[in-house]
């Protein structure tokens, strides 16, 4: 043992001195130590060509034969000592130690599994030499693209599309001349908590010729369990996504495999997807329900395309009769219930034609009974989720006398007119009401037919209302309702839960249109028919004050009547019943409804609607100062509250 251990100690042992690199200096930076640092000043470059002019030992100068192990004429490498042995970090691409590293950094050795395992040294010189894996492509910049370079990034995609699914997710479907094939692939969601039954989707795509220049197609099945709306919604969703993300890319100057990064996108969206996909189904099914049908306009104006270039397919003779009568004349204008529609018969009448095609078409959604008259549109008109449509059969309006400016109430029933007198001018008031039907996309209560009267405001308390439920399709009278307030009652047919919500109201007047026909036997003068006494943006009459306060600029919306009054006495002077404090407040500067506020500005035009209850320090003036308002650094805060009063003064004060 002794001989063998002074053998070993007499053997030349290869040592491998490496003095290693001050990292500031070899970096191009400054080192504060200069010629005191005990490390390397030398630039990596330098040392490079002085090792190779030099010479490192490497481990092909460290074989021995052992003449003790059979075939000890074969050549092995000894394992080095822990401080000559490479660091496998720095063999990887990169060790955080750097220099502080215990372990070898070569500047060019082999990988990490030719060196030896002691102990073992048959099985590590049988081993061979792994092969090293090729870096596969994901994106390339657009001025290094070729067309070889773009068809291995296709075939690249293509190749991890077939290994990322199983054989039996992923059905390859050619077509029949063999350009382009269609990879359908189940797609799974990985979240645990997943909270659909549906736990997977299908999608269909396939790469174009000239891919990553251009997206790949993508389509979501309609034969599987998901219902077809959510499908079309995933579908635009992901197609705007691929879209986006190309564009992208697009203004970096690069390309992009794209497969992997949506397969990645759509494992985390597809929760919300599926969410708003079954918001829009259920509401769908609601629409159904009640009968009704929502028509986009790009589908209207699709389907009149489409009638259009069928009609004139299906017609030529009509196209050469077209080409000779070039000298037909425009007809005039025809005017049904209100509306005026031009109709131009142009060469061989194809316009007339498509006129009529496009009101078929549209017929369903076409409105029967023209905007004249003052409209009547409730502000901030929230429907609940069961309640379909509201109608009103009977309103109660307070109207403005045009002559003696006197308001007075007025019930009017739908299409029935109704002729009262003012009571205090006697002047002939003549009003009709034409109901519409509120939903969740028009808050137009109907329009006012109104002579020698403006409207001042809508009673909503004393209004009858229709409202539909969308589970039942059944009508539901409802009263009562309050500005500001949600009114929630239950269906009388299925005891659905409905509500609704009224902010305030605005009339507006609209003009009747004009017809060159009759023009002079159907004119109207305009100096009978004034605006509304109460419209948005313009203030109150008089600003909103009255006789008993000049310097309160609103209304008070009183919660026992439901009507609005510039205060208190104006409103037990005009009701019999006792009041209620309002709750509700219009600005006599903007005519904004709002809740109320004492000394607070309006909410739209920040104007002071009372003079507030902070005042000047003075208090109005009168010579007392306010002890609780003053500062108290102030001298007078808190003099004489200490001063003693003799009993006599103090008798005299009372």
């Amino acid at each position: 043992m002794e001989e063998g251990g002074g053998e070993r100690t007499s053997e030349p042992e290869p040592v491998l001195h490496t003095q290693p690199l001050c990292r500031f200096f070899s970096q191009g930076r400054h080192c504060n130590f200069g010629k005191r640092c005990r490390f390397l000043h030398i630039r990596d470059d330098a040392r490079a060509h002085k090792e190779k002019t030099t010479g490192t030992p490497s481990q092909s100068d460290v074989t021995l034969s052992n003449p003790e192990i059979p075939g000890g004429n074969v050549g092995y490498r000894v394992a080095p000592a822990a401080g000559h042995r490479p660091c496998r970090y720095f063999l990887s691409g990169h060790c955080t130690m750097e220099d502080r590293c215990r372990f070898w950094h070569p500047p060019q050795l082999p990988p990490l599994d030719d060196q030896p395992v002691p102990g073992n040294h048959s099985s590590s010189a049988q081993r061979m030499p792994p092969v090293p894996r090729p870096g596969v492509l994901q994106e390339v910049k657009l001025c290094d693209l070729t067309e070889d370079l773009a068809k291995q990034l296709r075939d690249t995609e293509i190749r991890q599309l077939k290994k990322r699914f199983p054989k039996d997710q992923l059905i390859i479907q050619e077509r029949s001349d063999g350009k382009v094939t269609y990879y359908r692939a189940s797609v799974a969601a990985t979240d645990p908590d997943w909270p659909f039954d549906l736990k997977e989707i299908d999608i269909m795509v396939s790469f174009p010729d000239n891919y990553p220049q251009e997206i790949f197609t993508l389509d979501v099945p309609l034969d599987q369990d998901l219902p077809p709306v959510m499908s079309r919604h995933v579908q635009e969703a992901s197609l705007e996504w691929l879209q986006a993300k190309h564009a992208t890319n697009q203004l970096l100057g690069k390309v992009e495999l794209l497969f992997r990064p949506f397969l990645r996108w759509l494992d985390r969206s597809l929760e919300r997807l599926f969410t708003e996909g079954a918001r829009q189904l259920k509401k769908d099914i609601d629409l159904e329900k009640a009968g009704l049908q929502f028509i986009s306009y790009q589908e209207l104006q699709a389907a009149v395309s489409e009638k259009s270039s069928n009609d004139h397919s299906s017609d030529p003779a009509a196209s050469d009769t077209a080409a000779a009568d070039e000298g037909v004349s425009d007809e005039g204008e025809r005017t049904v219930e209100g509306e005026t529609s031009v109709q131009q018969e142009g060469p061989g009448g194809s316009g007339g034609q498509e006129e009529e095609d496009a009101v078929h078409l549209v017929e369903n959604i076409k409105i029967s009974d023209p905007r004249r008259g003052t409209e009547v549109k409730l502000l901030g008109l929230r429907l609940g989720e069961n309640t379909a449509t509201v109608v009103a059969p009977k309103i109660t309006v307070c109207l403005q006398c045009n002559r003696c400016k006197v308001t007075a109430d007025l019930t009017l029933t739908g299409r029935t007119p109704c002729t009262a007198q003012c009571e205090k001018c006697s002047a002939s008031i003549n009003a009709a009401f034409r109901p519409c039907m509120l939903h969740h996309y028009s808050d137009v209560l109907g329009y006012l037919d109104l002579h020698n009267a403006t409207p001042a405001d809508l009673v909503l308390q004393e209004c009858e209302l229709s409202v539909g439920c969308l589970s039942c399709s059944q009508d539901v009278p409802m009263q009562n309702l309050s500005y500001g307030q949600t009114k929630e009652f239950n269906c009388e047919h299925c005891h659905s839960k409905l509500s609704i919500l009224a902010e305030s109201t605005r009339f507006q007047y609209i003009p009747p249109r004009a017809s060159k026909i009759g023009s002079s036997a159907g004119a109207v003068n305009y100096k009978t028919i004034r605006d509304p006494a109460v419209q948005k943006g313009k203030p109150l009459p008089e600003k909103g004050t009255c006789k008993h306060y000049k310097q309160s600029h609103r209304w008070l919306r009183f919660p026992c009547c439901g009507r609005a009054y510039p205060c208190d006495v104006c409103h037990d002077g005009d009701q019999d019943h006792p009041m209620e404090l309002a709750t509700r407040m219009i600005c006599g500067y903007c005519a904004k409804e709002q809740p109320y506020a004492n000394g607070k500005p309006c909410i739209s035009c920040g104007s002071m609607m009372t003079r507030g209850a902070r005042t000047s320090h003075w208090e109005g003036g009168l010579g007392c100062r306010n002890k609780v308002k003053m500062c108290r650094n102030d001298r007078q805060k808190h003099a004489n509250t200490n001063k003693t009063i003799s009993r006599r003064a103090a008798g005299q004060k009372k």
